[in-house]
């Protein structure tokens, strides 16, 4: 009987890892063509692009993120710039899914023996089997790169913890401060994370001796490598770009609990598990693969629930400063979620009935399946707009009409000649870069900005963007409705710009074609050639 409670325990966790692998495999397949286009895939790709080619940020170009994802990607040009937006998404994929990877055997090791599979696999299902997870961890934003620094961070801080070699303690602890430190690197936001860390493995230090110095000193080397160079360069147009979005107009107590509404509906299975974790208990501590007397307390050496509680801490932290920017979108809190998954699967697994993993995981691998079925984000894979009763659904998927579309601009132009435009994805996809001033979109354009202070920080005013379109140096000119239609910092709509800007065109430009249902939120394409 032994013997085939085994085999059947096997059974269920190997059908649950198998559903878990294709769930996952078929997201991001899906996400990859169908996903809906977002501006700042174009800005991202095309900053990488210009990293590529010598220029840097701040110094060279405006970029209102920190400098890593134009680094990486920069270096890793020639893996997809030639595929454009479609070469960057399946570059991204594969950052995220590493990403997932990686913080699930961060739970498997906080889990120890019996319990590895099944808390790595439901950190698996909680991340890559979401469907907004894995959509926004597929499109080429900060997201996945930032993600992958979390995940592998906190990886090394979990072999760190359990670990009984000072060897061991000592490379991962620096490993863990490294990596996140690169992903504040990635998004500066997640620096917030650093010094609450910090100051955990400070209060356990006498069960975890000297580790909150490694960790400081992987920490600080890592900021040095991703972060101070680009500072140092010029910390004036760092600071510029990076912080101007303080200035973004926000709307109240309605846009931060709506973010927090979205997020908790996007992650609803990882809420329900943390929940239920937490109201369990558990938290077995283990030192390697050996349990711990609970009587050593919460920061004894390898506690699982220590460890867990400073990474929801850590979460808390990141959590709250991007809850309380002007304008909080839900999807900031992306590369952060693997923590959550960490903590929550841990002390889940910790406190359940060996007997009953098979099955357990197994109907948590249904669930999670049923829950990405039933997303509705998934309607953006193929419906473009509802018209009262009636649904209209794409022709193609966006990424490949935008395709499409860059064709048309090589056939209209010369290859290589500059496109004047806002929407970033376009010249990237059709190989060409854009006017100065023009690299980050709507983002970079400061309307009432004296003219010395928009070419000092390389972004656009009213002045230089006229300037631009009546100097007769570009041939073409294509602008969605995104285009011109607010200014930086406040970044409200103002249909007066755009307005100007018109009328600027038909100085010199005649309307040569309207491409419909353009790009993020299908807005009309216009494209004028010089006259």
């Amino acid at each position: 009987m032994k013997v085939d409670a085994a085999k059947i325990k096997n059974l269920w966790l190997s059908a649950a890892v198998v559903l878990a692998v294709l769930l996952a495999l078929a997201l991001i397949v899906a996400n990859t063509v169908l996903g809906p286009l977002n501006l700042d895939e174009g800005w991202y790709l095309l900053a990488a692009r210009n990293f590529a080619a010598g220029a840097r940020p701040y110094r060279d170009f405006f970029f209102t993120q920190a400098p890593m994802m134009p680094a990486v990607y920069g270096a890793l040009v020639s893996q997809w710039s030639h595929i454009g937006v479609l070469g960057g998404r399946m570059l991204t994929a594969q950052f995220g899914l590493l990403a997932s990877v990686l913080a699930s055997l961060a739970a498997a090791r906080l889990a120890g023996q019996g319990r590895r599979l099944v808390a790595g696999a439901t950190v698996f299902l909680l991340l890559q089997c979401n469907v907004a997870h894995s959509y926004f961890t597929v499109i080429p934003k900060t997201y996945a790169l930032a993600s992958l620094f979390v995940s592998g961070g906190a990886l090394a801080l979990a072999c760190a913890w359990t670990a009984s070699r000072r060897a061991i303690v000592v490379a991962c602890g620096v490993a863990g401060g490294a990596l996140l430190a690169l992903a504040a690197a990635t998004r500066l936001s997640l620096g917030a994370m650093l010094p609450v860390i910090g100051l955990w493995l400070l209060a356990v230090r006498r069960r975890h001796p000297g580790l909150w110095l490694w960790f400081g000193i992987g920490g600080a080397l890592g900021l040095a490598a991703g972060l101070l160079p680009f500072v140092m360069a010029d910390w004036e147009a760092f600071a510029f770009a990076n912080f101007f979005h303080g200035g973004r107009a926000g709307g109240g107590l309605s846009l931060p609990l709506g973010s927090v509404s979205r997020l908790a509906r996007n992650y609803m299975p990882l809420v329900m598990l943390g929940i239920i974790a937490i109201a369990r208990g558990g938290g077995e501590c283990v030192r390697g693969a050996e349990p711990v007397s609970q009587d050593e307390g919460p920061a004894s050496q390898g506690c699982l629930r220590g460890f867990c509680w400073m990474a929801l801490a850590a979460f808390a932290a990141a959590f709250l400063v991007h809850v309380s920017a002007p304008f909080p979108y839900d999807d900031y809190q992306t590369p952060i979620m693997p923590l959550a998954a960490i903590a929550a699967s841990a002390l889940f697994w910790s406190a359940a009935d060996e007997s009953r993993q098979g099955p357990l995981l197994f109907a948590f691998a249904v669930a999670a399946a049923l829950f990405a079925f039933t997303s509705p984000m998934n309607e953006s894979w193929l419906v473009l707009r509802k018209d009262r009763f009636w649904v209209e659904k794409k022709a193609k998927p966006d990424v490949w009409a935008m395709h499409l579309t860059a064709r048309n601009v090589d056939v209209m132009f010369p290859p290589g000649e500059p496109l004047l435009t806002q929407d970033a994805y376009l010249a990237v996809d059709s190989g060409r870069s854009v006017p100065p001033g023009f690299e980050m979109g709507p983002f970079g354009y400061f309307a009432d900005l004296s003219d010395d202070e928009a070419r000092r920080f390389h972004v656009l005013n009213r002045n230089l963007a006229l300037e631009a379109i009546r100097s007769g140096r570009y041939q073409l000119v294509a602008l969605s409705d995104y285009a011109f239609s607010m200014s930086a910092p406040e970044l409200k709509k103002n249909d007066a710009e755009r307005a100007v800007i018109d009328a600027a065109l038909a100085e010199r430009y005649v309307l040569d074609c309207i491409v419909p249902d353009f790009g993020q939120e299908h807005t009309p394409l216009r494209i004028w050639r010089l006259k």
